[in-house]
């Protein structure tokens, strides 16, 4: 095998290990079902892991990470956690995680980020998390760590989609007594009292992690004739897909590295001629 062709096999070789890296991107898209005036959500934080990651248990009290999110819609400290990787199970590869959206995603937008998952195809479950607006202290996340498995997607690539915030699975964290005038979000919606100036502004509750049953009709200092109808997020023919919908979609690989493939391709050919000619 001359130099010409050795090297370019080693290189095509090498661009195809490339090409199939470059297959596990994904794509992460949040979608607000709410209607008009509906509920908004904070930017999402999402993660990927091996399945060791517990974000919230039911009927206990709320880490300090997650009151963090669920009462201010900060993600940092769950995040810091989550990055720590100080409960893997078996540590192969990193955890990889980031934020959907730069601001809150309002009732009938959406909001999408990349994530290169190259080299962690251990982590394959996938995990979010993201505060309701307005609220004192309701969130959404998935409690079950194995909910959601991107192994078929990394197999055969394409794409899925699920519903989050469904009926009886939007969280009270039990941390802050529901109060509209120390609630979040309220900027967006016309008709409710400012907004909390600072975090950690409410009175504790010192409650545990619950479904939320009754929305907002427990709500103190709801503004006199303001209408909730929109808020009733258990109502199924207001929100029949739940508060959101992920999409997780493979992301095809560039075609300018089968491009360049192609090109090797012709050079192994160029070279294998050349040496017929040379016979």
């Amino acid at each position: 095998m001359n130099r010409i062709k050795l090297f370019s096999t080693i290189g095509l070789l090498g661009l195809f290990a490339i090409t199939n890296a470059q297959a596990v991107q994904v794509k992460v898209t949040i979608k607000n079902n709410s209607a008009a005036n509906g509920l908004a959500i904070t930017p999402v934080w999402v993660g990927f892991h091996n399945g060791s990651f517990d974000s919230y248990d039911s009927g206990i009290a709320a880490s300090s990470q997650l009151q963090s999110l669920a009462e201010d819609g900060n993600s940092s400290a769950l995040a810091a956690t989550f990055g720590a990787n100080g409960s893997l199970i078996n540590p192969v590869g990193n955890r990889v995680q980031g934020s959907i959206g730069s601001a809150p995603i309002t009732a009938g937008s959406s909001a999408s980020a990349l994530f290169d998952l190259t080299g962690n195809l251990d982590n394959q479950y996938f995990s979010y998390a993201s505060m309701v607006l307005p609220s004192s202290d309701y969130f959404i996340a998935n409690g079950n760590p194995f909910a959601h498995s991107l192994e078929d997607l990394f197999n055969n690539g394409g794409s899925f989609s699920f519903n989050i915030g469904t009926n009886g699975n939007i969280n009270d964290a039990g941390t802050e007594i529901n109060d509209f005038t120390t609630s979040a979000g309220n900027g967006l919606f016309a008709g409710l009292p400012p907004m909390q100036g600072a975090p950690n502004t409410g009175a504790d509750e010192n409650g545990v992690v619950h479904n939320v049953v009754n929305p907002f009709s427990g709500f103190l200092n709801t503004p006199t004739g303001f209408d909730l109808t929109a808020f009733d997020f258990n109502s199924a023919s207001l929100y029949p897909n739940g508060l959101a919908t992920v999409t997780i979609s493979a992301v095809p690989v560039p075609s300018a590295v089968w491009f360049m493939a192609s090109g090797l391709i012709g050079l192994v050919s160029l070279s294998r001629k050349n040496k017929t000619n040379q016979i």
